[in-house]
């Protein structure tokens, strides 16, 4: 019989997972398409690049994206008594879905959406941490993870900077992503924004080598990287809880 503490976590998941999904249905859909229908529009730059497939950034595939990934996510973390990281990653997950739907459709990852997803887990690590420092944990254990995501994020993100001024394909969007991703991973553990990395670039790859043998794409064509990086830190948050 479910006690009232698992109940109340259930609940409390469940209102995060509906509310996620409403956050990308809405207002997060709605910015995307704005950013897009600058890009396609008549005052778009002269380097605007093309906008393929538009209705992917519609509410309902956007909702129904964010409902696959956060069901799974939030079960798993009740399953695995991560409250507090379930609540935080949920929100910032449905956020970057949207944000990487615009770099699918693109090829850009807007950084209004990215900063959305960065202020969410600014709040809510603040908030984690008002909440430890009140029940009578140590100020330096309270702040430790968050101060060490900070420095993995820094290290990663310069190394992804470099990446990036070696031409090697990688997007300035993309910098951003890896830093905001290993921030949010960060608090987990040292190596768990390693392993999400490692994931984004698998993922990425095998997906580059099946373009090519399908004719999907040319050798020296860039893909929107978003995606993958953005699964790879989510298949990565599942792995820590496991």
């Amino acid at each position: 019989m479910p006690t009232a503490s698992t109940a109340l976590t259930a609940v409390t998941i469940a209102v995060v997972v509906t509310a996620s999904a409403a956050l990308a249905a809405g207002p997060a859909s709605s910015a995307a398409r704005a950013y897009t229908a600058r890009l396609d529009g008549p005052d778009a730059p002269e380097n605007a690049p093309r906008v393929r497939r538009p209705r992917l950034l519609d509410r309902r595939p956007q909702a129904t994206a964010v409902l696959i990934l956060t069901i799974p996510a939030g079960w798993w973390g009740a399953r695995a008594g991560a409250l507090a990281d379930t609540v935080t990653a949920l929100p910032l997950v449905a956020i970057l879905v949207v944000a990487c739907s615009v770099d699918a459709v693109c090829h850009r990852l807007p950084d209004r959406l990215l900063g959305w997803a960065a202020r969410w887990l600014a709040v809510a690590t603040a908030t984690r941490l008002g909440v430890d420092l009140a029940v009578g944990a140590s100020t330096g254990r309270a702040t430790w993870p968050a101060g060490r995501a900070g420095i993995i994020a820094l290290g990663i993100g310069a190394v992804m900077l470099i990446m990036h001024l070696l031409r090697t394909g990688l997007g300035f969007g993309d910098v951003k992503l890896c830093t905001l991703c290993s921030a949010w991973l960060g608090q987990l553990d040292p190596w768990t924004p390693i392993t999400g990395l490692m994931l984004g670039f698998l993922l990425g790859g095998l997906a580059s080598v099946v373009l090519l043998l399908l004719r999907r794409a040319k050798l020296k064509q860039h893909i929107a990287f978003g995606p993958y990086l953005g699964a790879g830190a989510w298949l990565a948050w599942m792995l820590a809880l496991a």
